[in-house]
């Protein structure tokens, strides 16, 4: 069976070898798996992540090559409670509008002279959510700015930071920028008549608190 001393003798016979092989050159012992870990890792750091594949859409799929962090950021954007879709307008588009919808045009034009990105069910009654609209915009930018100027390493949300404004988000109690404040408003009564339950009360409160907003 190998001794204890066998590795030593090991190390002995390689330095020789390598005193015979490289006259003048001082032998070095191998790096220990720790360190040859170290290497690695440390090599790793300094190279650039590889690009993956990236699927973004529902209804229209399309795939492109792209880096890890927009393949997460797609992802996000996908999901349909987590992030909605927005539409910054142009003046071109406010023109091509106006041929088959005037109104919808004015509206539209609203929210480009006021900078809002808005999703289209809110573009139907921007003129009422405009006062929260603006709040929401100044927050978030706030919020961004904030978020920016936190350290490396650092991922907390800014202490102090107000984003009561911000809809729709989890937890909250009326239905201000969800899917469900516009059908509420066209039909007074119309997600509660849909639900059973503990579910059907909540709906009611939270339908009657934004039509009395």
């Amino acid at each position: 069976p190998p001794s204890r001393h066998q590795p030593v003798a090991i190390l002995a016979q390689a330095s020789q070898a390598q005193a015979l092989r490289f006259p003048g050159r001082p032998w070095r012992a191998p790096p220990s798996p720790a360190v040859m870990a170290l290497r690695m890792t440390t090599r790793r750091l300094a190279e650039k992540v590889p690009d993956v594949f990236v699927q973004f859409g529902l209804e229209q799929q399309f795939r492109f090559i792209s880096h890890p962090g927009v393949m997460a950021v797609s992802k996000l954007l996908e999901m349909r409670h987590i992030a909605r879709m927005r539409a910054n307008f142009t003046q071109e588009n406010i023109l091509g509008m106006k041929a088959f919808d005037p109104e919808l045009a004015r509206k539209a034009q609203i929210a480009f002279d006021h900078k809002l990105p808005i999703n289209f069910q809110q573009l139907e009654i921007i003129e009422d959510s405009l006062p929260r609209l603006l709040e929401e915009k100044k927050q978030l930018e706030a919020a961004r700015s904030a978020v920016a100027k936190l350290p490396v390493g650092t991922y907390d949300f800014p202490k102090g930071m107000d984003v009561s404004a911000a809809r729709p988000v989890p937890g909250q109690k009326d239905l201000q920028g969800t899917q469900m404040e516009l059908a509420e408003l066209m039909d007074p009564g119309c997600q509660a008549r849909l639900l059973v339950g503990p579910a059907k009360e909540i709906a009611s409160a939270a339908a009657a608190k934004q039509l009395a907003k």
